[in-house]
């Protein structure tokens, strides 16, 4: 049966290859334009948000002012004063007046003057004579009638003696008991306010980090900004259409103050985050392409690789024979075609097989017959037998009053309790009792010749560390440096916990020291965790092993470090992690920790 296909395998992955990067592409073009216009929306409702904000802020603020102005206008007090012609009642009502107005203005810390103008143009309450600069520069300014003003917010006024610009707002004040036909103007409150207020809000909302917030005023000049240095100059209502190219804009009126709250924002800000995801999704589609490229590698590789091993298999044992089989995992026909292939192999091969199967099953039973027997002659040797021999001899010595070997007998016996114990982990406590153990028989064999000085941190007792680690490190310094020194020496055994939550020890003798290129060697294989035993000697190879059991048991950045010098004696500082009593339960370690310890100062 032929079947004839259209195509080639090579472009059918081409074809399929295709249609999923346009699929990807179309993909990344679909959350690019959706995120985009999310991120837009997103950005206009929070900068709305923000703009709400201020203008409540601005609104309250300009209520404020009104407010000061009505309470300062309308006083029953200000009403008797500007509506008297009599000089004397006047006199006698200005003190109180004048306390009104200062009591109003203390009120509200944005006001800087309240002033009264009456009919006949006289002022009440002016504090400093930049008060009448003020007043000056809004007749000038507006050409305005002081006696006859509207209610309403002025804009900027500067003069030059002014050391700030001023913002005023002028209210008239009308008698409440006269009637339409007399003139109830009494005369004009005016309130110099400051907007340094305004300064916080602006500044202490911020949308984006470049973002800009500016409150304008009806002259287009910039009441305040979020950038102190724009604050007072002119606002280019002509260039909000370069602006909007490069910023977001809103603009928000405020009716009642006649100014206007203006937000930029970069819109390469706006679009940072759809940036972000936009580069995930090509991230995204580069491995998902790399993903269909290689799915059709291994399409390829999958039919032609086992078929051409299924041929030079084939020929090899046609031509030269063998027990050889053919492997693949391969679970289509073609791998159907190997393991038929081998089924008939193994036919032929069935009869020397069940013969080798016989006489590896005869080795095996040999093998676990000689290790039962091994097993039962070391399961012969009790325990019991040396703590029984070791207590012979302590009471041979007890009767015949040597003590000393009394105390050796008491040391041995503890020694050798604590080494065969079967768990792996002991408390430090133990440790420091084998080491005690241990310079007690070492005192007894050298009467005066060194001296022990052992400090623990006494809450690294109860942690627990790998058994008989410390042990042979204090013998190496009593073996190789203090038995070799001419004279007394002592050696230092400390213990501690540092700041990273470490365990450290430190052996430190004053014994004979390594000589130079012997310590370098040490360190150098120490670093490399190599075993050169004809190179290290014993006592190398015992810091070696040591080394070792630490890093295979808690990892690289844990261990042994050395220093040493001639006659000056040697240092072993060892690192471990801080175990509790849990730390080890069912041969669970803890985890590395990130950063090696400091090493302890040279000696």
């Amino acid at each position: 049966m032929r079947i004839v296909t259209g195509m080639s395998l090579k472009q059918k992955l081409l074809l399929m290859v295709g249609i999923s990067t346009l699929m990807i592409f179309l993909l990344q073009i679909y959350y690019y334009m959706n995120f985009y216009g999310l991120t837009e929306d997103k950005e206009n409702i929070h900068t709305s948000n923000i703009m709400k904000q201020v203008e409540e802020r601005l609104v309250s603020f300009n209520q404020d002012i009104k407010d000061a102005a009505l309470a300062s206008a309308y006083n029953t007090m200000t009403h008797d004063y500007l509506g008297s012609g009599d000089p004397i009642y006047r006199l006698k009502l200005n003190k109180m007046v004048m306390e009104i107005l200062s009591g109003v203005k203390a009120a509200n810390k944005n006001i800087q003057s309240i002033l009264m103008v009456d009919k006949s143009g006289n002022i009440i309450g002016a504090s400093n004579p930049d008060d009448y600069v003020v007043l000056d520069g809004v007749k000038k300014k507006y050409s305005l009638n002081i006696q006859n003003p509207k209610a309403q917010f002025y804009g900027k006024i500067t003069a030059p003696e002014l050391a700030n610009p001023a913002y005023v707002y002028i209210q008239p004040i009308f008698s409440s008991i006269n009637d339409a036909s007399d003139t109830p103007e009494l005369g004009t409150c005016v309130v110099i306010y400051k907007t340094d207020a305004l300064d916080h809000i602006v500044r202490d909302i911020k949308g984006t980090p470049n973002s800009r917030l500016l409150i304008v005023d009806n002259e287009q000049r910039i009441v305040t900004a979020s950038e102190a240095a724009a604050k007072g100059k002119f606002f280019d209502v002509e260039s909000l259409d370069e602006l909007s190219k490069a910023d977001h804009l809103q603009i928000k009126e405020i009716g009642s103050l006649q100014w206007k709250i203006v937000s930029l924002i970069p819109i390469k800000e706006m679009t940072d985050e759809l940036r972000a995801i936009r580069n995930i999704g090509l991230i995204i589609g580069m491995v998902m392409t790399l993903i269909i490229l290689l799915m059709g590698l291994l399409f390829i590789r999958s039919v032609t690789i086992p078929l051409s091993a299924i041929i030079r298999f084939v020929n090899y044992i046609g031509n030269y024979g063998g027990k050889q089989r053919l492997l693949l995992s391969v679970r289509s026909e073609i791998g159907i075609l190997a393991t038929e292939i081998n089924r008939m192999l193994d036919k032929i091969d069935e009869a020397n097989e069940k013969f080798i199967q016989a006489n590896t099953s005869l080795y095996q039973m040999e093998l676990a017959k000689k290790q039962a027997e091994l097993s039962s002659l070391q399961s012969q040797i009790n325990p019991h037998f040396l703590y029984n021999t070791l207590e012979c001899i302590r009471s041979i010595a007890l009767a015949s009053k040597v003590m000393e070997i009394v105390e050796i007998s008491i040391a041995m016996a503890q020694i050798f309790r604590y080494g065969i114990k079967e768990e792996n982990f002991v408390l430090i406590r133990s440790e420091i009792g084998c080491i005690q153990d241990y310079l007690r028989i070492m005192s007894i064999r050298y009467v005066d010749k060194f001296h022990a000085d052992i400090r623990i941190e006494e809450s690294l007792l109860d942690l627990k560390m790998p058994k008989m680690i410390l042990q042979p490190i204090v013998e190496n310094a009593v073996y190789h440096g203090l038995e070799r020194k001419s004279g007394k020496g002592g050696i230092s055994i400390k213990g501690w916990k540092t700041k990273d939550g470490w365990v450290c020890f430190e052996i430190a003798d004053d014994g004979k020291g390594i000589g130079e290129e012997e310590l370098r060697d040490l360190q150098h294989y120490l670093s490399r965790s190599e075993t050169h035993q004809q190179v290290l000697g014993e006592r190398g190879m015992g810091l070696l092993n040591i080394h070792k059991r630490i890093r295979l048991a808690f990892g690289e950045q844990y261990g042994i470090e050395i220093e040493s010098r001639i006659d000056a004696g040697t240092r072993v500082t060892l690192q471990l992690p801080a175990l509790d009593r849990k730390d080890d339960e069912g041969d669970e370690l803890p985890k590395p920790e990130p950063n090696r310890p400091k090493r302890a100062p040279s000696i």
